[in-house]
């Protein structure tokens, strides 16, 4: 296949394929012909990175045929050879909209957002289940925690930390906090490998690590969450304060997401604060916090990671956005949500991706009992290892605005971002 692209794009360039003397070749100006390219490439990129719903549209085979008209249009335009460009531009275009689902695996996946009304067994999270190993046979994954925000100075902030079980039933290092602003492209990422330690009391439980001057103490609280990382240079703190849990499938059973890969466990989202003292001065933040509380793997299914990258399509998004927050999860053919709306949980009935930039923006809307809701989400940064993206984001709920909100994604295509990045070079846990 590539020796046939190779020809391809051969024959294109010494004219062999299209003849500048045919009467009926199509027409296009300079202008058309800049603006049809800059579309081309940003819907090969999408196509490259899987970032809209393979399960609605399926994936698109030509794609790699395709960028190779694209390429060809671009060498024609220095040369101004439009008939030729145009040619290319109808090629690339019909061969970037042959989508098929010929690689898009059907299976029997949980449908929790089939009827919205039956809230099942959700509630706001105890310090019981915080403390859960275990849920429905599903073993603990992990304790998540991120904040993204705003600084006093204008600054946006991001940090995260996670403690790793990966389904084995014990702890496993590393350890991990990490922290950036969108002044720096960079991702500070501390491993700790020696074990946090875990005290309890009878209002919340704190996990303690300790190494080489460094040190991060994260305590879980029923509805508060808050983190501290100190070392010898910088020192970070951030809080969250919430009022529900999202529990996937409803907390019923544990979600079939992706075949042999059963999930369990609860998301919080809600206002965060923070305070980001990293060259001396103290900057208060505020912003929004989710902490993750994941149950996957183990003896009932396959390995949670290996799963994602190879049926892909994972959309893990919560937000904020004042009187409405939630999250939207989908991953192969699953899809679930929960939003809190006005104090009130609702499921949607349906909610859908649309993209607008590779690795960048999308709509997610989404049909509820209390009316329509549109988001669009902007990120600002990414930690291409973990696949995990954090921005900012706008949204209508019944025609009403929504501003200044903050939100996360962690988004998989099959096989992995890695394997496809998007032209010019640009999620589960990788570590």
């Amino acid at each position: 296949m590539k020796n046939k692209f190779k020809i391809l794009l051969l024959l294109a360039f010494t004219g062999l394929i299209f003849s500048t003397s045919c009467n009926n070749q199509p027409k296009i100006t300079k202008e058309q012909a800049e603006k049809k390219i800059a579309s081309l490439d940003s819907q090969l990129n999408i196509i490259q990175t899987q970032w809209y719903d393979i399960y609605a549209k399926g994936v698109v085979k030509t794609a790699p045929e395709a960028a190779l008209y694209i390429d060809s249009a671009k060498q024609f335009s220095h040369a101004n050879k439009m008939e030729k460009i145009a040619n290319c531009l109808k090629m690339a275009d019909s061969l970037l909209n042959n989508f098929t689902p010929e690689t898009v695996p059907d299976y029997p996946a949980s449908t929790p957002l089939n009827n919205p009304s039956d809230l099942g067994n959700i509630h706001k999270a105890t310090l019981k289940d915080l403390q859960l190993m275990e849920i429905n046979g599903v073993p603990r994954w992990n304790y998540w925690f991120n904040f993204v925000g705003t600084g006093e100075n204008g600054t946006q902030y991001m940090a995260y930390c996670y403690i790793n079980h990966h389904g084995t039933g014990h702890l496993v290092p590393p350890t991990v906090f990490a922290y950036s602003t969108n002044k720096d492209s960079n991702v500070t990422k501390i491993k700790f490998q020696s074990l946090p330690k875990l005290t309890v009391s009878k209002d919340n439980i704190t996990w303690i690590v300790k190494e080489d001057g460094k040190s991060m103490i994260y305590t879980l609280a029923e509805g508060a969450v808050s983190l501290k990382y100190t070392d010898g240079t910088i020192s970070i703190e951030c809080n969250l304060v919430n009022d529900y849990s999202f529990w996937y499938n409803k907390n019923v059973e544990y979600a079939i997401i992706l075949p042999d890969s059963p999930m369990a466990g609860f998301e919080e989202t809600g206002k965060g604060e923070g305070i980001f003292n990293l060259n001396g001065t103290p900057v208060k933040a505020t912003g929004f916090c989710e902490q993750e509380n994941l149950f996957c793997g183990g003896n009932k299914g396959a390995d949670y990671r290996r799963a994602l990258f190879k049926y892909g399509n994972e959309w893990w998004v919560p937000f904020y956005l004042g009187k409405v927050q939630g999250l939207f999860i989908m991953t192969g053919k699953y899809k679930d949500a929960g939003l809190f709306i006005d104090g009130k949980y609702i499921i949607p009935s349906n909610f859908e991706v649309t993209p607008i930039e590779a690795n960048k923006s999308f709509i997610i809307k989404a049909k509820t009992s209390m009316g329509d809701l549109s988001v669009t989400f902007n990120m600002w940064g990414w930690d291409p290892k973990l696949y995990e993206h954090w921005g900012t984001c706008t949204g209508t709920f019944k025609g009403e605005n929504l501003t200044n909100g903050y939100c996360w994604l962690e988004h998989i295509p099959q096989g992995g971002v890695n394997n496809s990045p998007p032209k010019g070079g640009r999620k589960g846990s990788a570590e």
